[in-house]
């Protein structure tokens, strides 16, 4: 292979895949999904971020930014490795929609179901005995599994509302939780115990067919987290450990009033004096969990927006400086496997930045039509060191975008399109938002980016209900969305692969 190469991939977060049991998991069908990206000549697979999820939904929103999501733990594993029966799991209402996540009934019944196959794991059945004892002398998720207690005896209330001696974190409270609660600490270490094997056998299946893992760590860390219970001098936070202040960001193109974020801001004088251990703990956690890892909002890294606490909308910011360039440099030590998400904001600053660094950044063509301010997002001025994707999580997909065009847009966003398919040698679309979806997957492949990502929606040509987040919305139907195995058929993989020989993707030609 020469040392320069266009490759491809495809955006799927794993809650989306198909299953029996009501969210996406990291076991069979996850391996499915992996033979059918191989087949279809792409080597990339970009997820979103695995961290156990709190109060929404949001893969972004996590009680750890250092723990995995007890809730795509695969249960058909568990009943290889004899830790579950047919019985626990067969007359369970996973929901009734194969292409919709029904959390209250994830909610309701995963967390009982794994609490039967921890118990017997606990009293020795199972296959997956042997490493337990050397997992837990890493005392990698202590931490993590005694706030997830915590909770529990708080009945899931944020740390904020907890009583007595667990209302603010002290090494006496954890302490006497592990005393009076132990068993409910080891469940949750369990649960992080099963979720890594699984992991690890899934990401070796999937470098094994070719395929790496491309994974996001997002910049800010929720509130009610472990990270800010126990770490909150790494955050500007009150006497009282309250916010005055969150993260958010100023109007733009896509949101006329901005966005509350509400994540606490990071107190980077005090982190400097620790040489930034809890960023660089973070960015080695997922660099030892993906192959590639995103990360999100890296304006965030070098300046960052805080908004009043009770701001509704994001009018009334200001910015505050990070130590820069000179930070990113010393916490992430592999820059060669780190890509920049910067779709929200770029520069000539930054792009000397970047270039300083040698790092990747994103772009996403769903941006660059009809009209889009200097030319970052068009197709025809992409650099090789760039990760460019179809549209993104917070999208609406490419058909549902061009449908809710109006007439004088949508006919410009064909305009352009074709203008950029006569230049790459991409064959020009029709009216039809089908066709132009059609268009724009191909034009990505066709440009010059290192790796050309493809949305599952955008490749399945499906519209807004396929939608996964619309941003500053809380509820249904965000992160509920979900594929069928009819989705993936040989017929598309032939017609995929297909695109990635025509336009250079595919690395084993």
């Amino acid at each position: 292979m020469n040392k320069l190469f266009k490759a491809s991939g495809v955006a799927l977060p794993i809650f989306s895949l198909p299953g029996h049991y009501g969210i996406g998991t990291i076991g069979k069908e996850a391996r499915n999904f992996i033979d059918f990206l191989h087949k279809a000549g792409f080597t990339y697979w970009s997820i979103l971020p695995l961290g156990p999820t709190s109060f929404g939904d949001s893969p972004y929103s996590s009680f750890s930014s250092k723990a995995y999501n007890h809730f795509l733990i695969d249960f058909d594993d568990l009943l290889d490795k004899d830790l579950l029966k047919k019985r626990d799991i067969g007359v369970v209402d996973w929901g009734a929609d194969p292409r919709s996540i029904d959390y209250g009934k994830i909610y309701a019944n995963r967390i009982r179901v794994l609490k039967i196959a921890y118990n017997r794991f606990r009293r020795g059945q199972g296959d997956y005995q042997r490493g337990y004892t050397s997992f837990l002398r890493k005392n990698s998720f202590t931490d993590y599994s005694c706030f997830m207690a915590i909770k529990d005896i708080n009945k899931y209330r944020p740390w904020t509302g907890f009583k007595g001696i667990s209302r603010e974190y002290s090494a006496d409270c954890f302490r006497q939780v592990k005393h009076d609660h132990q068993s409910d600490i080891d469940f949750y270490q369990w649960t992080q115990y099963i979720f890594e094997k699984q992991w690890d056998s899934l990401k070796k299946y999937a470098n094994s067919q070719g395929i790496k893992i491309i994974g996001e760590m997002p910049m800010f860390v929720s509130y009610d987290s472990i990270d800010v219970y126990k770490h909150h001098r790494n955050f500007l936070l009150n006497s009282s450990l309250g916010m005055d202040y969150v993260a958010g960001y100023p109007p733009d193109v896509f949101y006329s009033q901005g966005q509350v974020w509400g994540n606490p801001l990071y107190n980077f004088d005090y982190m400097k004096k620790n040489n930034y251990n809890f960023l660089k703990e973070r960015i080695n956690f997922n660099l030892n969990l993906y192959d590639v890892v995103t990360l999100d909002h890296f304006r965030g890294f070098l300046e960052y927006y805080m908004l009043p606490k009770d701001s509704t909308n994001g009018l009334n910011g200001t910015w505050g400086a990070t130590p820069g360039k000179e930070m990113v440099d010393l916490i992430i030590t592999d820059k060669s496997r780190v890509v920049a998400e910067d779709v929200d904001y770029h520069s000539e600053n930054l792009t000397s930045i970047l270039d300083e660094l040698n790092m990747s950044d994103m772009r996403v063509l769903e941006f660059a039509f009809p009209r889009e301010k200097g030319n970052f997002n068009k197709p025809v001025n992409y650099p090789y060191c760039c990760y460019s994707y179809t549209s993104t999580h917070d999208c609406k997909p490419l058909k549902g975008y061009l449908t809710d065009l109006n007439s004088a847009d949508h006919q410009e966003a064909l305009k352009q399109i074709n203008l950029t398919c006569r230049y790459l040698g991409v064959k020009e679309a029709i009216d039809d938002n089908d066709d132009m979806t059609r268009a724009i997957n191909e034009l990505n492949l066709a440009s010059l980016s290192e790796v050309s990502i493809q949305a599952m929606q955008d490749i399945l040509h499906q519209g807004n209900e396929s939608r996964i987040n619309t941003p500053s919305t809380i509820g249904k139907p965000n992160w509920t969305y979900r594929i069928t195995n009819d989705d993936l058929n040989d017929d598309l993989a032939s017609k995929l692969l297909a695109l990635n020989r025509r336009y250079g993707r595919y690395v084993n030609d």
